[in-house]
């Protein structure tokens, strides 16, 4: 089925397509946005318009705004039509590479139809609305991803931002047998629902679990009244994606610039 060209858009740039939380602050530079949050680990770079003119003056000035915010890692988000970039961005020394939170590429997929396969049996998910669902569902992405460690107090911080009106998504979690394994999140634009951070331990693994996600994420999607799912996939969660039944739309490279 053909993609609508706004879900197609939301599936390569999602950091400017969807809602911004409200525990992120946008900080406009030379050609780009940051989107400060919290977290240790890297900040996403977006280009705007027809990006930078000058290059290694916006790294410059990218720079400056994560050391002026005390972050020392930025992910230059650099999808196909500014490619053009990638080089000079290599010159000035960043590089295409993983980083926490993101893999090297991280490919634009996007659904308008129900996932394929049946209902997963064995794997329970819901949404998340209690501290220890969260905390269980932190730890699965702290695991997966190599996130730094986070403290109790800083984690109800989060909840509670989590649970404000204001934040445009929600959390899921899926247990087998009483024990959550997977964790996942639901991030809402207008023209749907976009699937970040979608993590299962090893020993949860083969069992479903990932698929379970997505088609919990697709009812909610069918919900809100927006049926279609995005997704920045990396090189395990793609196959799994494309079994799902979800179309390639472009391939994003992140750039990283640690300072």
């Amino acid at each position: 089925m053909e993609i609508p060209e706004p879900v197609r858009r939301q599936a390569v740039h999602p950091f400017r397509e969807l809602y911004t939380p409200p525990d992120v602050k946008l900080v406009d530079g030379p050609g780009f946005t940051i989107g400060i949050n919290k977290n240790r680990n890297a900040q996403v770079v977006v280009l705007n318009d027809d990006g930078p003119e000058d290059v290694a003056a916006a790294v410059e000035a990218a720079r400056a705004i994560a050391r002026e915010h005390d972050k020392q890692v930025l992910a230059w988000w650099v999808a196909p039509e500014y490619d053009r970039l990638r080089a000079p961005l290599e010159k000035l020394g960043l590089v295409n590479e993983d980083t926490p939170g993101f893999e090297a590429i991280e490919n634009g997929m996007a659904l308008v139809t129900p996932p394929t396969g049946e209902p997963v049996e064995g794997v329970d998910v819901v949404v998340v609305d209690s501290f220890d669902q969260f905390r269980a569902g932190w730890a699965v992405a702290q695991e997966c991803f190599g996130l730094d460690p986070v403290s109790e107090e800083e984690q109800a911080e989060r909840f509670a931002e989590y649970r404000s009106p204001e934040n445009p998504g929600r959390a899921f979690s899926a247990s087998i047998d009483g024990r959550v394994v997977g964790a996942a999140y639901a991030a809402l634009g207008d023209h749907g629902v976009n699937l970040f951070g979608g993590s299962v331990v090893p020993s949860g693994r083969g069992r479903g679990v990932y698929r379970a996600l997505t088609q919990a994420r697709w009812e909610y999607a069918v919900a809100r009244g927006t049926p279609a799912l995005t997704v920045q996939a990396g090189r395990m969660s793609k196959p799994i994606c494309e079994r799902a039944g979800f179309q390639f739309v472009a391939a994003v490279h992140v750039y990283v610039d640690t300072m």
